[in-house]
């Protein structure tokens, strides 16, 4: 997983239950700008040494705030079935999984690969890749063997047409060159591996409907939406990625020279709605409060950081600042009374493509 995410990512923690514009204070990790052409040795060790001087040592890892209990509901059983039985993933055997962070994904897709496969993790964070999980034994166990190492999706450390099966979750959108990552997952495919990105429509989802709308007025509202569209501008002009890429992707990936490319949306829903009994709403819940008392994503000089960029003024950053302010307060409150609810749809692709 990688950085910089409001409190809506991840599937926009139930569409509008999350104000669709925080911004989560933390300085970009990816590489501007990479050769393509470096020797695989060379670019093993030029790999290492980006992530060696991007390191900062810090308590937390990357987006560590946001893996609460809700995580382990983000997919229906059977829809992950089911999309392993459309892509063949028991019959992959190398695979590449680019941003593994605490190992969500890679808990979700490894168990329906063939038995004796190796999947190879890699992350930029230390925290992520240098420790020895518990669920990596899990899989262990399960007849998959699972590798954990440093790596940089911008500059990936493994030769040419090293794995037949690449994927990655949540991570293009957060990175300042996707392109150059897409780039270099297809480079250490091999001809017939199939590419697999699971990536979220962010700001489509966020503004979805809940009992909090139309609670205030339209030109409320429309400030609110035009705030958001700002501060979404800001991020990519300051390369902190864009988090309603998925759209986008079915597109890079013709460009990227990949064909057979095949698009899905995740068939997951995580709706609330009094008493918040349920699992997966108790998880929600716990993890949404925690996030709003924190303020862990809530960074006035970030915020204003991007809505400069993002073409904005300070004097309407200050009015539109306080609207937020109240947004969450609004939110905060339905869900502590127990009047809130919403749908909990998402916008999460899963785009497939095989390299030529």
């Amino acid at each position: 997983m990688y950085k910089n995410q409001p409190i809506y990512q991840h599937y926009a923690v139930c569409l509008s239950v999350a104000p669709r514009g925080i911004i989560h204070l933390v300085p970009s990790l990816a590489m501007d700008s990479v050769s393509t052409l470096i020797h695989p040795y060379t670019r093993e060790a030029a790999a290492m040494n980006s992530i060696n001087n991007n390191h900062t040592d810090c308590a937390k890892g990357h987006s560590e705030d946001y893996f609460g209990a809700y995580r382990d509901f983000w997919w229906n059983a059977d829809f992950v079935e089911l999309m392993a039985k459309r892509l063949n993933w028991e019959s992959r055997q190398r695979v590449l999984e680019v941003g593994c962070g605490a190992g969500h994904w890679t808990r979700t897709f490894a168990p329906f690969l063939g038995r004796g496969a190796k999947v190879t993790c890699i992350d930029k964070d230390p925290k992520w890749s240098s420790s020895n999980p518990s669920w990596a034994s899990d899989i262990g166990g399960k007849g998959i063997q699972v590798e954990i190492q440093p790596g940089d999706a911008h500059l990936l450390p493994f030769p040419d047409g090293k794995f037949d099966f690449v994927t990655c979750q949540t991570v293009l959108i957060h990175l300042s060159d996707p392109n150059l990552a897409l780039r270099e997952m297809v480079r250490v495919l091999e001809p017939g591996g199939m590419l697999l990105c699971v990536e979220p429509d962010n700001f489509a989802t966020s503004s979805g409907e809940s009992s909090l709308s139309r609670t205030i007025s339209l030109s409320e509202e429309m400030a609110e939406m035009q705030y958001d569209l700002i501060l979404a501008r800001g991020r990519a002009a300051r390369g902190l990625g864009n988090l309603s890429l998925g759209g986008r992707v079915p597109g890079m990936f013709a460009s990227a020279g990949l064909t057979d490319v095949k698009t899905y949306i995740s068939d997951k829903a995580l709706p609330l709605y009094s008493p918040y009994d349920a699992p997966q709403q108790i998880a929600l819940i716990e993890d949404i409060v925690r996030w709003y008392d924190s303020g862990v994503d809530f960074s006035r000089v970030e915020a204003i950081a991007n809505y400069l960029a993002g073409g904005g003024s300070i004097s309407d950053f200050e009015t539109q600042w306080s609207l937020e302010i109240k947004r969450r307060e609004r939110i905060l409150s339905a869900i502590r009374n127990k009047n809130f609810d919403c749908g909990g749809g998402a916008i999460s692709y899963l785009v497939s493509g095989v390299k030529v």
